[in-house]
């Protein structure tokens, strides 16, 4: 589980193929404190399992499932990724509860810059419009936002300068894909309701 507070960005050091899918090394400095094999790590949103840690790397497995559902299957070496270690029961809950779980992959259709905030904008499958409501939460990215309006097909969020740059959305342009994880409260309502 995860707040959707990005601690740092990574960068992908190595990605080699196996037969599961593919294993990737991503450099990092903060999340390295305490890290440890076994941990989940939300890299971009997805949530992963480390395999080995050493003194600036850690290393996780993608299997096919993952890489078929996420912009995994796009990151090459030099990526740019956002890091955020799992939730401890003592921390403070800054975003919302995130499973690092991707729905799909999302294209920003446009960016509208405002000094140094942004509203970035997305077309979003009808499969989960029901999903999106406006001031209801969303995690893009491993970004916990907050949707700022909906129109049939579309959604935005207002981006605060503070998380442009502290994420690797600092770098991002229409047309880059982005993983979309939708409010998990709002998929067990649906299923209660559902099943009555």
């Amino acid at each position: 589980m995860f707040t959707g507070i990005v601690e740092e960005i990574g960068v992908v050091h190595r990605i080699d193929g196996n037969q599961d899918g593919i294993e990737i090394s991503i450099q990092a400095k903060k999340i390295l404190d305490d890290l440890k094999v076994d941990d989940s790590v939300s890299c971009s949103g997805i949530c992963l399992t480390v395999t080995d840690v050493n003194k600036n790397l850690f290393t996780v497995q993608l299997v096919k499932e993952t890489l078929s559902r996420t912009t995994a299957k796009h990151w090459k070496n030099n990526s740019i990724i956002n890091l955020e270690r799992a939730l401890l029961p003592s921390t403070r809950m800054g975003g919302h509860f995130v499973q690092g779980h991707i729905d799909c992959t999302l294209e920003i259709e446009n960016i509208k810059k405002i000094d140094k905030s942004a509203i970035f904008s997305f077309n979003l499958p009808s499969s989960y419009q029901k999903y999106i409501v406006e001031k209801g939460s969303i995690c893009l990215d491993g970004i916990s936002l907050t949707v700022a309006s909906v129109a049939d097909n579309e959604f935005t969020v207002a981006v605060i300068p503070h998380t442009i740059e502290l994420t690797n959305w600092n770098n991002s342009k229409a047309g880059d894909l982005v993983n979309l994880e939708v409010d998990i409260m709002s998929k067990y309502v649906e299923s209660l309701m559902s099943n009555k």
